[in-house]
């Protein structure tokens, strides 16, 4: 699940990802995709939030501590990457 809200001028979004018991991280062209943990909710879910600018638009995955790397149906939409599988698209 991805959210988005607008907060100080910026929009925030908030990946969400159900509980696991492998760590999960968020890469993406936000932070040059540098793979960054998402953290545990006290419902046991997986979140991260980043701030884009309004308008922006942003590619991001998920990677497992296994190194499995997989997508969000939550993304506004897909698009091929150079790899030759999809990163997730999003427009804040």
């Amino acid at each position: 699940m991805i959210t988005k809200r607008k907060r100080l001028g910026k929009v925030q979004i908030t990946f969400v990802q159900p509980p696991r018991e492998e760590a999960v991280f968020l890469a993406g062209s936000f932070n040059e995709w540098q793979a960054e943990p998402l953290k545990r909710a006290r419902d046991g879910s997986l979140r991260a939030t980043v701030s884009a600018e309004p308008g922006q638009t942003i590619e991001f995955r998920y990677v497992t501590a296994s190194g499995d790397w997989f997508d969000d149906e939550g993304a506004d939409e897909h698009v091929w990457n150079e790899h030759g599988t999809k990163n997730g698209l999003l427009r804040a």
